[in-house]
């Protein structure tokens, strides 16, 4: 019979779904009582998971799956499905390491420990682990929902000589130079990059997602438009002059405002010179014609109004060097 051992309360760390950590003599054993085994301590660190790639996958699927079925049913607003997608691929692009699948972990392996406040107290230490091969991933212990559970897990990790508390230092953007573009929007000039600053503050979070979302948002905004139309047709070609198939129009034409208010405000946070296929001034704006994802088109328009006359000669300057 497997011999049970009783980890000492002050070494057992509470984790969600009612799971513990055991911080063993040579290692964390993870399992869901608060004795373990030797069945426990099995090093599995070399099987990993690579999560960024099989989630990109299933969102490709998912994609090409809400098109299909918007196409067959002929109920474009399906598409408003994609922005679901959107909102993964916007958690997707930090996974930069595979994901470790073993639940015992050494401490000769462990290379360091982030800690990680989300939202609705919903935090994370992520342990970066190095195997043998010198391969590294990652861990991710979903800490129990309370202040005290933070600070058990502050203290155990630190015992270990492996926590990194340290914060990601911001950009340092005080010395770029800038022009105004908008209601407390600002272009800093940082080589042959624009970064776009909301109330003198640099969003890195945003810098990739834009291209994507724009690109959902104008389909979304076609696909609402599409099924007006196909609607209006079918009233005019089976004589459906009635209060409902009014309705249902009106209904298409409101779900066209959710994506294309995005459509309008949603502006990259960084510009990269190669990456821009143009630019004019019209009357009341300066356009902006950008790259974007597969080559698609996006346009970021500036309202005048907001510029100097020296800003708009430093920004046509700066896109026609």
């Amino acid at each position: 019979m497997a011999k049970l051992i009783k980890t000492n309360p002050q070494d057992l760390l509470n984790l969600q779904s009612g799971d513990y950590a055991h911080f063993a003599e040579d290692g964390i054993a993870i399992n869901d009582v608060k004795t373990f085994e030797p069945r426990h301590r099995i090093n599995e660190i070399h099987k990993t998971s690579n999560t960024k790639t099989i989630r990109i996958t299933l969102n490709i699927l998912f994609s090409f799956t809400v098109f299909v079925c918007a196409y067959l049913t002929g109920f474009y607003p399906l598409s408003l499905l994609l922005f679901l997608s959107l909102y993964d691929l916007r958690s997707v692009q930090r996974i930069n390491l595979p994901i470790n699948k073993s639940n015992f972990i050494p401490y000769k392996n462990i290379e360091e420990v982030k800690m990680i406040k989300g939202r609705l107290s919903f935090n994370y230490a992520h342990i970066t682990i190095i195997d043998n091969q010198g391969t590294k991933s990652l861990k991710k212990l979903k800490l129990y929902d309370s202040k005290s559970g933070w600070d058990r897990a502050v203290i155990l990790f630190d015992k270990l000589g492996k926590l990194n508390l340290q914060k990601e230092s911001k950009r340092d953007i005080s010395h770029l130079k800038r022009i105004t573009v908008g209601n407390s929007l600002e272009y800093a000039f940082d080589g042959d990059t624009l970064l776009l600053l909301e109330n003198g503050k640099y969003n890195k979070e945003r810098e990739d997602p834009f291209k994507y979302f724009k690109f959902v948002a104008l389909t979304g905004v076609l696909a609402t438009l599409g099924a007006a139309i196909t609607k209006v047709k079918k009233i005019i070609e089976y004589h459906e002059y009635n209060v409902v198939s009014y309705t249902v129009v009106i209904i298409f034409l409101l779900l066209t405002l959710i994506p294309f208010r995005f459509v309008r405000k949603t502006k990259p946070t960084q510009i990269k010179k190669s990456k821009v296929k143009g630019f004019k001034i019209t009357k009341k704006r300066f356009v902006i014609r950008l790259r974007g994802w597969k080559g698609f088109t996006l346009i970021i328009k500036h309202d005048l109004k907001y510029f100097s006359k020296e800003g708009i000669e430093e920004l046509k300057s700066y896109f026609s060097e």
